[in-house]
């Protein structure tokens, strides 16, 4: 017997009239922000309580200006948790309210779309009991992806192609912009940006439609030498994609306080704060204040608040360009003809942000640029907690170390001789189609490191005059062997060191990674498995750490893959390491100085490459980069093995100085000596003038 569901219940024509009734009501004339403080609640120390403008005074004008028929567009450069992304819920929620019409919002992708709904958008609306009543009770009236209330719809997408196409809208709202696809499309035949095919959506509604964009800033500044003209003091640098272009091309609003002091207007920015530069980023936060830069006058944290919320009262607020370079606000008729209004919003104006850790945050990621050329965090800091772009302070693309640069400040100590402050030495080795390149790199304990050997390995150590193919021949990669068991002797001194460890790259020609493993496997069951390792990189600035030794696993079942580690290097963010270390004199810390014995092809390999904002990139017409890559993996060995943590004072056994050193040889010419790890007899040192090709 078939069941048939319940019937629902009886509508009346009078309860359809009633519910209709609001949709007859004209558009109202309300604010985005006026409407957001009667009808939206928001969480504030876990309590849902009314919108308040003076929380985000910054946001009112940028929100109100979506209603605005002089722009088609409303851009904003952020930093993150300053209030943007709220915007676009009171701009989309206004619609429900007050004028109901369909209404986009593009997030980066489907997954986080789906998040943004449930942990924003799905608490406002059911907290919200103005909003509420006007949601649909339709089964799919409130779904993950569309949300139906009286009289409009308002859908949630992401940035593809089907999304932005075939659909009527009048406002359509991106966020995170920096952080989806810039071109949809086909990569060979791309249909446009997000931003403008967004454009195309709202042409219906005339100049009632509006596309609105948020983002915190994601792409490095392409002319590190740009400074703003007098005509565009409001410019950003520029960059190759993303939001800033976007707010470059429109109003370009700053947001401003009146100082205390002389009563001048200027922007709150973090380039503005004074601080004790000397103190430890913590103490030095503590210290911060802002100064005014016509008097110099200077502004304590706890005064923010305050001088936000009276720039919302007309003592300061946004200003805009105006055709002739000065500045004016949203409405003057002398404003830069645009139709795009765009506001950047400075991080230490943000109401979220605490100049104390906005220092902190920003001295640590100094600090450890500065001792070992690793951009990353000074990157997120401008990024994320000013909301500006960050300047490559490796160089843009174009740039960087020359070969004069390496020839002007070398040593003159023998091949194969380590300097006199060396405590331990690396040996890194890449795969050629036809040889293994070596390099072997001293290391002091404050990170500065040289080269004392170069060698190129081309044919097996069976005698044979054939050349290697270590792609083909598991056999061919026992001229290894003997690179872990080398002693190079130290300038000045009666001993000479071992290599704390090889490092052999992993990857190449199909059959590399086998064999590979086969010989890593072997040196294992030799006792040497501790000094050996086998090397994989990783592109792009944002990897997890700089470098992780673990097993690779499947792509499906979680199960590992193979029962080596691999030390994972962070490639792109080791070689800026390489190129800072390469630019500093020879006598300071972390610096990198060549020897005098290397020759030019063998220094032009150290500089092969350009540093763009999606990586490191081969210059045109290079064929080698050998030293580049050995150096990077010489990086990460030292960093595996402790190089960031050594304590000077109390040293670990393989870094100490002197004789003492696990991997010191008391005789430098009896390089075969047991290693203190082995239990089997080491082979014999390479006899270079047989199959070492230098």
């Amino acid at each position: 017997m078939t069941r048939i569901p319940p019937l629902p219940p009886l509508v009346t024509v009078e309860e359809i009239l009633t519910d209709s009734l609001p949709l007859l009501q004209p558009s109202s004339r309300m604010s985005v922000t006026d409407a957001a403080e009667r009808h939206i609640r928001v969480q504030t120390g876990g309590v849902w309580q009314r919108f308040d403008r003076n929380v985000t005074p910054y946001m009112v004008e940028p929100a109100d200006i979506t209603q605005s028929r002089r722009f088609r567009s409303v851009v904003f450069v952020g930093p993150s948790q300053s209030g943007k992304t709220f915007m676009l819920i009171t701009t989309a929620l206004h619609a429900v309210m007050c004028d109901p019409a369909p209404v986009q919002v593009i997030h980066m992708t489907k997954t986080d779309a789906n998040a943004w709904v449930e942990e924003s958008l799905n608490p406002t609306i059911h907290n919200s009991p103005d909003v509420y009543d006007r949601l649909g009770r339709g089964a799919t009236d409130d779904s993950m992806g569309r949300k139906r209330f009286q009289g409009m719809r308002l859908t949630i997408g992401y940035p593809v192609p089907q999304q932005l196409s075939s659909r009527k809208q009048k406002i359509v709202l991106l966020t995170d912009y920096d952080h989806m696809p810039q071109q949809l499309g086909p990569k060979d035949n791309p249909e446009g940006t997000p931003h403008g095919m967004s454009l195309q959506r709202i042409k219906t509604f005339l100049s009632r439609g509006t596309v609105v964009a948020e983002s915190t800033p994601a792409f490095e500044v392409t002319d590190p030498e740009w400074a703003p003209m007098q005509s565009a003091p409001h410019m950003m640098p520029p960059v190759s994609a993303g939001i800033v272009p976007l707010y470059n091309g429109g109003t370009r609003g700053r947001w401003m306080w009146r100082c205390r002091d002389c009563d001048e207007m200027f922007e709150p920015r973090f380039d503005r704060l004074v601080y004790d530069k000397t103190r430890d980023p913590m103490d030095a936060g503590e210290t911060a204040e802002m100064a005014c830069p016509h008097c110099g006058g200077l502004t304590p944290h706890r005064m923010k608040f305050e001088l936000n919320r009276t720039a919302l009262s007309g003592h300061g607020g946004w200003l805009h360009e105006a055709r002739d370079g000065s500045l004016v606000e949203i409405g003057d008729s002398n404003l830069r003809g645009t139709d795009t209004a765009s506001y950047a919003l400075n991080g230490a104006a943000a109401t979220f942000a605490n100049w104390a850790n906005l220092v902190a945050t920003y001295e640590t990621a100094r600090r450890r640029f500065e001792e070992d050329g690793d951009e990353l965090g000074l990157r997120q800091f401008h990024f994320v907690d000013c909301g500006v772009p960050h300047v490559p302070m490796n160089g843009a693309e174009g740039e960087g170390v020359s070969l004069e640069d390496l020839k002007r400040d070398r040593h003159d100590l023998p091949r194969g001789t380590a300097p006199e402050w060396t405590r331990f030495i690396t040996t890194t080795v890449d795969v050629q189609g036809t040889y293994f390149p070596v390099l072997v790199t001293a290391w002091g304990l404050d990170g500065r490191r040289t080269v004392i050997d170069r060698i190129d390995l081309t044919q097996p150590s069976d005698g044979s005059q054939r050349t290697l193919d270590p792609a083909k021949f598991a056999a061919d990669w026992d001229v290894l062997c003997p690179l872990a068991m080398q002693v190079y002797p130290v300038a000045g001194q009666s001993y000479g060191l071992r290599s704390v460890g090889v490092v052999v790259d992993f990857h190449g020609a199909p059959g590399v990674s086998d064999n590979a493993e086969k010989f890593w496997r072997g040196r294992r069951a030799a006792g040497e498995g501790q000094l050996w390792f086998l090397s994989r990189g990783h592109g792009g600035f944002h990897q997890r750490d700089r470098v992780w030794h673990e097993a690779p696993e499947r792509a499906s079942q979680g199960k590992r893959k193979r029962g080596v580690k691999l030390l994972n290097m962070a490639t792109d963010r080791l070689k800026d390491t390489i190129a800072a270390a390469l630019d500093r004199p020879e006598s300071a810390a972390s610096a990198f100085p060549l020897p005098e014995w290397m020759s030019d092809d063998h220094l032009r390999e150290f500089i092969a490459e350009l540093r763009t904002e999606k990586g490191w990139r081969p210059k045109p017409g290079q064929r080698r980069n050998e030293n580049t890559d050995l150096s990077v993996q010489a990086q990460a060995l030292a960093e595996h093995k402790g190089l960031r943590r050594i304590n000077p004072e109390n040293p670990p056994s393989w870094a100490h100085g002197g004789p003492q050193n696990e991997f010191a040889v008391a005789d430098h010419q009896a390089s075969t000596a047991q290693p203190v790890e082995a239990r089997t007899p080491a082979p014999a040192a390479p006899q270079r003038i047989n199959f070492l090709k230098r």
